[in-house]
């Protein structure tokens, strides 16, 4: 009978697969709370006490990972967001719209990564200078094991391209040790569906354990006509092999295919006027007016295929060494379909083709001398671009019909974006104290262009175009260079005593170069020249963001509660911010702000009773410009004092976990406060209060496994807000200013499982 099961399984997971289309780019865990971070997938428990040391995140359970991680279970960044003065938003209910460009809808501490998203998995830099989906919907949360968020400061051996903003690391769940299987199926508002299945081999004869996991989600737009996404097919395998007593390899592989309709995102003036303007979506059908068509739905569009293999070779001769060694390869092709109202003068649709890679290394040596523990190790990434963008194609709207009208961009990277660093780290524990200190040190190559002229060169792919083009505008290219950078850290943590222990720690973090100003000056070339700004002038005025971080604060853990209160402050310098430039007429990206943030966080939870756990997070920031801006241009920005944008002072949540029997229940409520969406706080963006409650009921069925049954209901009183606010240069919303996109209303979706 098992062996039934096991070959009617291994076909059921080759069927899923096998409908994956090739198309082209036409354990133990607790509820959230402040720690390291550590999440256990697929298992229940109560609240845990934090992880000792002195980082400071969350950690989060395997049930509250299905809780958090909502029905869409795609998208790391919904289980992070009721931890500490956290903001991951997403304009769809199921957190499966990818926003165009780099912004993904993260902040931390009022700092976000401006390049793509923040992830890294099993602690490598698959999510890097990306404005497509890339990492952050390429793993079903089905198949990550533990994720780990890190507020700064943190240690040197938490690699990320970008370190300002924190550290999310997803820990995928390699081949298990025993035969099982994995498969669910839920449905939900909005058209929403969405399959998965994984079979593991357990063990086999040779000592290799195999997992392979399919899935396909759908879900229509909740604004608008159109699917976000129309698709998402998805297909992950992992192979674990011992190689003798000292040496084991693990290579994991992921494919991923999607195809969705943009979300509208609305004017300043739209997002003030909530109640005329909350269900507004792009249009239906065309009209015959070219102001009007593009925003027709089908001219708003996306599809991009991702692939990403990494591995992992780990040596350890014995309890005192290891060395571990992890490659890993990722690659992107696509496109953005985007209507302009202002596209070279007058309406149009741009056409943003992305096909790009990355590759690279990361090793580490551990080693344990006379109670010292020391780490060495080395990173190397070498990313392709786009971002920044390459290839811009420009088409205008004509008897209903999308005519090529030149393009607004084509360049070459005669250089790639290559980083280089090296780190150690030591850990001692003297007496009651435990010290760490390390550094990494980081070289960042930065890339080079070359922007050809277009005249004549018809619609033709981006290698075809790059074939035909015959000039170069060499006032339009640039030449890159190299930054260096210590990044020093250190910490301590006094064990008062067994269950309080006082934490201290500093931390240098490099942040982004504004990248984002790229675009902005070639889409604007004829107003930065009269404005007295060349290409290779913004292109030099770049520089990293760098932070000095500190915290200082307690973990107090007892075998029913816990508190954690922490206090940070940080300095910034080469602050990334979007800034109207009045001698241009535009806002871009630009590294031009001098920045300061302090607050406090408290992070709190308590197993009331043996069916009821608690948990509470609360966050005070206070991040601002410590002097006035000076754009680009020359021109000087008032901003001396003024709070970050998008960037609220007060944020919180509670939320509560109760178990009778069979049945759970959990509620979640979070409070954002009030924030400004502009640099100069002409745009004020009310706070908001959602309540979301999950409900699920589980039993064992003899000789088949679990089967569990939940439903979620999301926005549960159906508030109308504004969510994410996205100033990207690919902002349509007004000419070169932010975009808003509404919060989604109440969604209800419910998942049946069978785990066994």
């Amino acid at each position: 009978m098992q062996h039934l099961a096991r070959t009617a399984l291994y076909m059921s997971i080759a069927s899923v697969l096998a409908c994956i289309p090739s198309t082209d780019a036409d354990a133990d865990g607790a509820l959230p709370k402040l720690g390291t971070v550590t999440v256990e997938g697929h298992q229940k428990n109560t609240l845990e006490s934090p992880a000792s040391g002195a980082e400071q995140g969350a950690t989060i359970s395997g049930h509250a990972l299905d809780i958090l991680g909502g029905a869409g279970q795609t998208n790391p960044y919904a289980a992070i967001s009721l931890l500490p003065s956290v903001m991951a938003q997403n304009p769809d209910p199921y957190g499966l719209a990818n926003v165009p460009g780099g912004n993904k809808g993260v902040r931390i501490r009022g700092e976000r990564n401006p390049h793509g998203g923040i992830g890294t998995v099993e602690g490598l830099p698959l999510s890097a200078v990306n404005p497509g989906p890339g990492e952050q919907f390429l793993f079903d949360m089905e198949n990550i094991r533990s994720i780990t968020l890190l507020a700064p400061p943190f240690s040197p051996d938490k690699l990320a391209v970008f370190t300002t903003q924190g550290y999310l690391n997803s820990h995928v769940l390699w081949p298990r040790a025993k035969f099982g299987g994995e498969v669910d199926q839920s449905f939900g508002s909005y058209d929403f569906h969405r399959s998965f299945i994984r079979l593991d081999s357990g063990t086999l004869p040779t000592g290799t354990r195999v997992f392979i996991s399919g899935s396909y989600t759908h879900a229509d737009q909740w604004r608008g006509p159109g699917a976000s996404p129309d698709y998402r097919y998805n297909g992950e395998i992992g192979i674990s092999q011992d190689l003798g007593r000292t040496l084991s390899a693990k290579v994991y592989a992921a494919y991923g295919s999607m195809k969705e309709n943009n979300y509208l995102p609305l004017t300043y003036t739209q997002a003030s006027n909530l109640g005329q303007y909350y269900n507004l979506g792009y249009n239906s059908t065309l009209t015959g007016n070219v102001a009007n068509d593009v925003n027709y739905y089908g001219y708003n569009r996306q599809k991009f295929q991702d692939y990403a293999v990494f591995g992992e070779l780990n040596w350890h001769p014995d309890d005192q060494n290891t060395l571990v060694i992890k490659p890993f390869y990722s690659q992107e092709n696509g496109y953005y379909l985007q209507g302009l109202s202002n596209l070279g003068g007058k309406p149009g649709i741009r056409d943003w083709i992305i096909d790009h890679s990355l590759y690279g290394v990361v090793a580490q040596y551990d080693t344990q001398w006379h109670g010292n523990h020391f780490s060495v190790g080395y990173w190397f990434e070498n990313l392709t671009p786009p971002g920044p963008p390459t290839d811009f194609k420009i088409y205008r709207m004509v008897n209903g019909q999308l005519v090529f009208g030149g393009y607004g961009l084509l360049a070459r990277a005669t250089a790639n974006h290559v980083f280089n660093s090296p780190y150690f780290q030591w850990r001692r524990k003297v007496g009651p104290v435990t010290f760490t200190a390390g550094a990494r040190y980081l070289m960042e190559q930065t890339p080079s262009f070359s922007v050809y002229n277009t005249a004549g060169i018809p619609d033709a792919s981006y290698a075809n175009a790059l074939n035909l083009a015959t000039s170069i505008n060499s006032a339009r290219s640039v030449e890159g260079r190299t930054f260096y950078q210590w990044l020093p850290y250190f910490s301590a943590v006094y064990a008062v005593n067994p269950d309080l222990d006082t934490v201290f720690a500093y931390g240098r973090n490099n942040g982004a170069p504004a990248f984002n100003s790229w675009p902005s000056v070639q889409m604007n070339f004829a107003a930065f020249q009269k404005a007295g700004v060349t290409a290779q002038r913004a292109w030099d005025q770049l520089a990293p963001e760098t932070s000095n971080s500190f915290s200082l604060g307690l973990k107090w853990h007892e075998a029913a509660w816990y508190v954690n209160p922490t206090f940070f402050y940080a300095t910034y310098r080469n602050k990334y911010v979007n800034a109207y430039d009045p001698l241009v007429g535009i806002s871009y990206d630009q590294n031009a702000g001098m920045g300061r943030a302090w607050g406090f966080e408290l992070a709190a939870g308590a197993k009331l009773w043996h069916r009821l756990s608690v948990f509470s997070n609360l966050a005070y920031d206070r991040a601002y410009f410590t002097q006035d801006l000076r754009t680009g241009s020359g021109a000087f920005l008032p901003v001396t004092g003024l709070q970050f944008p998008d960037t609220p002072r007060f944020i919180g949540s509670l939320g509560a976990l109760y178990e009778y029997g069979r049945f759970s229940i959990a509620p979640t409520l979070q409070y954002m406060g009030s924030r400004y969406a502009d640099t100069l706080h002409t745009q004020p963006v009310p706070g908001y209060l959602l309540a979301n409650l999950n409900m699920g009921y589980h039993w064992r069925i003899t000789h088949v496994g679990e089967l569990t049954v939940n439903l979620s209901i999301l926005n549960l009183f159906n508030r109308h807000y504004i969510g994410l606010i996205d100033s990207s240069y690919l902002s349509t919303a007004a000419s070169g200013g932010a975009s808003f996109y509404p919060g989604a209303p109440i969604t209800v979706a419910g998942t049946i499982g069978l785990r066994f």
